[in-house]
């Protein structure tokens, strides 16, 4: 086998090696988080996220005229 060859499949095996290497590890443990003497910020009481505003077009409708005897 030519040279050229030999390099290219040597490269495809040694990622196969590393990934394979990747694949069987496992995966990092989620920590306890740390109290800190940080204050934590207070709730708002009457915080309401904004809406999303849509375009729309508003059309009056005309009260009907009421005849009182």
């Amino acid at each position: 086998m030519g040279p050229k060859l030999l390099f290219l499949i040597g490269i495809i095996v040694a990622h196969g090696a590393l990934a394979a290497g990747w694949v069987s590890q496992e995966t990092p443990l989620q920590r306890a988080s740390i109290a800190t003497c940080a204050r934590a910020p207070a709730t708002t009481p009457h915080f309401e996220p904004p809406r999303e505003l849509f375009a729309m077009a508003v059309t009056p409708i005309a009260e009907p005229e009421v005849h009182q005897p």
